[in-house]
């Protein structure tokens, strides 16, 4: 039987990013993803980011020709830059890339060896040294990413528990219910940790009662019970039904 291990999703996470070049955090939303890509040993690296969409062009992450003046004069885009200046490209959404900029992206982010690319200038670019890539996606790699794209995070890391930072932003009563929702194992009952954020901005200015119709919709008496449940017992973890 393969031995299991214990270390903790986010304390794997800082261990890994900081060493690897292409790292790919993936699973549920509203778990801190996002916010470990921009923030986890960046260590004074540059930091560029995009967010993916099936309609984002290659321009937009290479670059492209910008008018000034009467003349038109050429401009990294993130990606470019980050190769450049060694920095990290952070790549929100990855698996919602399109084919324009899937193609660019797997030159992008080729091996250290054969990465290069040509530019419409004839300037020929490849990665300095520093440059790293962290994508985030919410869905399943093995099934969500074509092969080869898949291929260029050998790193891949699942994110099965919501980032400390953001639970510890919320008040003390709210972080047991909020750690347990964000990584429920039934879609139907995760909360994402922005809408705990919300909820707890709000409850101060119109109550409770308020701020969950507003945030939580349809699942806002399962959260206030929850709640109501979580001040009188000595669980750990309290989960809205």
């Amino acid at each position: 039987m393969p031995r299991k291990t214990t270390l903790p999703v986010w304390d794997l996470v800082a261990s890994v990013i900081q060493h690897s070049r292409s790292t790919l955090l993936f699973g549920p939303p509203g778990t801190g993803k996002s916010h470990a890509a921009h923030t986890a040993d960046l260590d004074g690296r540059p930091l560029f980011t995009v967010t993916m969409t099936p309609d984002t062009p290659s321009a937009e992450l290479r670059g492209h020709y910008v008018p000034v003046g009467n003349e038109f004069r050429w401009q990294d885009g993130p990606a470019l830059r980050a190769w450049r200046e060694g920095g990290r490209l952070v790549i929100n959404e990855i698996d919602h890339a399109g084919g324009d900029s899937l193609s660019f992206l797997l030159a992008c982010l080729d091996s250290p060896e054969t990465a290069c690319l040509t530019l419409p200038t004839g300037e020929l670019v490849r990665p300095v040294p520093g440059f790293q890539a962290v994508a985030t996606m919410n869905g399943d790699p093995d099934a969500d990413l074509p092969p080869a794209l898949r291929d260029r995070f050998p790193v891949a890391i699942e994110v099965t528990e919501a980032h400390p930072a953001g639970v510890g932003q919320l008040p003390q009563d709210l972080q047991a219910a909020a750690m347990g929702s964000v990584v429920a194992s039934d879609p139907a009952r995760r909360l994402t940790l922005r809408a705990w954020l919300a909820f707890a901005s709000l409850r101060g200015q119109i109550g409770a009662e308020a701020a969950a119709q507003a945030v939580f919709r349809s699942r806002a008496g399962d959260v206030l019970d929850a709640l109501r449940i979580a001040k009188g017992t000595t669980q750990t973890e309290v989960v809205p039904s």
